[in-house]
């Protein structure tokens, strides 16, 4: 009876890992996913080199097997300075307040170890600078005219992205961190390099994306 009970232990723990990756699949396979991210953006303008700014966000994911399609909103909160050139070769200083960004993008699950699930992913997201004033005196109103459109014409930008990241999943909820790659755009009034996102959070599985 011992020998029975050993066995019966023995046998129990081996089979706990596939066990938690058979419930792993059964709450990731096609899965609605709701989730909130907070992290940091890293940025640098023509005036300012690695700034940082805190983020928050809300999220959508929608899983099959090895795929999935993700849907985010975001905002950076942040006040610093950026340039727009002016007809000497200097800039006109422009102070600018905060980023709102919204991403889609497909992302590829290629492994599972146990309930981790490491991902990546390209897509495009759009971007908005939420307040862009200058701070100069203008000499004539076409020199403030100028500035106005040239604000207006840079302060949204849509841009490739790249993504890597890894989820874990404890019965329906899904921690996550990410990191996001958004290549530099020059008529953009963040331009002086790629921005960088840097984000963690947890995703809720909603329930099934397909009847069954």
């Amino acid at each position: 009876m011992r020998t029975f009970r050993w066995l019966a232990a023995a046998c129990a723990v081996a089979m706990l890992p596939a066990a938690t990756a058979a419930q792993s699949v059964r709450g990731f396979n096609d899965s609605w996913f709701w989730g909130a991210k907070a992290g940091i953006a890293s940025f640098s303008t023509s005036q300012v080199k690695n700034a940082t700014a805190p983020l928050v966000g809300g999220e959508w994911l929608i899983t099959r097997t090895r795929f999935g399609l993700y849907l985010a909103g975001d905002q950076s909160f942040f006040t610093e300075m950026t340039g727009i050139e002016d007809f000497t070769g200097g800039e006109y200083d422009i102070e600018i307040k905060n980023l709102r960004r919204f991403t889609a993008a497909g992302l590829f699950f290629p492994k599972t170890f146990n309930s981790i699930r490491p991902y990546a992913g390209i897509g495009l997201s759009v971007n908005w600078i939420g307040d862009a004033v200058p701070t100069e005196n203008f000499q004539s109103s076409l020199e403030a005219a100028f500035v106005e459109n040239e604000i207006d014409d840079r302060r949204d930008r849509a841009s490739f992205i790249v993504m890597l990241g890894v989820q874990g999943q404890v019965g329906r909820v899904a921690p996550f961190g990410q990191v996001t790659m958004q290549p530099s755009h020059t008529g953009f009034l963040l331009n002086d390099r790629a921005v960088y996102f840097l984000e963690g959070g947890i995703r809720i599985n909603a329930g099934p994306s397909r009847e069954r």
